[in-house]
């Protein structure tokens, strides 16, 4: 895992919206309310996503859908604005990799995960990012006026995922 924090910039994406292919893989973008059923409707966008995509991994699915689940809950409880949720799937060098962006209209950038507490703590608030940069293989964030994009990226074992090539997008 690498994790380049908070601060840090990557190429925004292009697509064709929903489940429309690039040229190199396949992206899906949902705008959601924000709302206490943003993260539920933002699970459930993932796995069909996923499962249109053939990714078949059991853990890349359940992790891929609990960072988004994290990352979609963090922008309705500390963000404005709609949730902006884009996932696009492409092929690599080194295999598949999922590519992941949330955003809000708050500009303010979370803050970098310190690591585990020193002592056992039960709670379920200050989690997410921690949870976020153990289970994506990079994660950061980047201004996009108004707000921000928090965005993250999983390579997918290839073994469960789908050749991609640029003449058959995964749709």
């Amino acid at each position: 895992m690498r994790t380049t924090g908070t601060g840090t910039t990557r190429p925004a994406g292009g697509g064709t919206g929903e489940d429309g292919g690039d040229g190199g893989g396949a992206m899906a973008v949902w705008d959601l309310a924000a709302d206490t059923r943003a993260a539920a409707q933002a699970r459930a966008l993932t796995r069909r996503s996923l499962r249109r995509w053939r990714v078949t991994g059991t853990a890349d699915i359940d992790d891929i859908v609990l960072i988004v689940d994290e990352l979609v809950t963090n922008a309705v409880v500390h963000g404005t604005g709609p949730v902006h949720l884009a996932l696009r799937l492409e092929a690599t060098r080194a295999g598949v990799r999922l590519t992941g962006e949330i955003g809000d209209a708050d500009p303010r950038a979370p803050g970098v995960p310190a690591g585990p507490p020193p002592v056992l703590d039960w709670s379920e608030a200050g989690r997410g990012l921690l949870l976020v940069a153990s289970l994506a293989t990079e994660f950061g964030a980047r201004p996009a006026p108004p707000g921000k994009t928090i965005w993250f990226t999983r390579d997918l074992d290839p073994l469960d995922t789908p050749a991609l090539t640029a003449d058959a997008p995964a749709n």
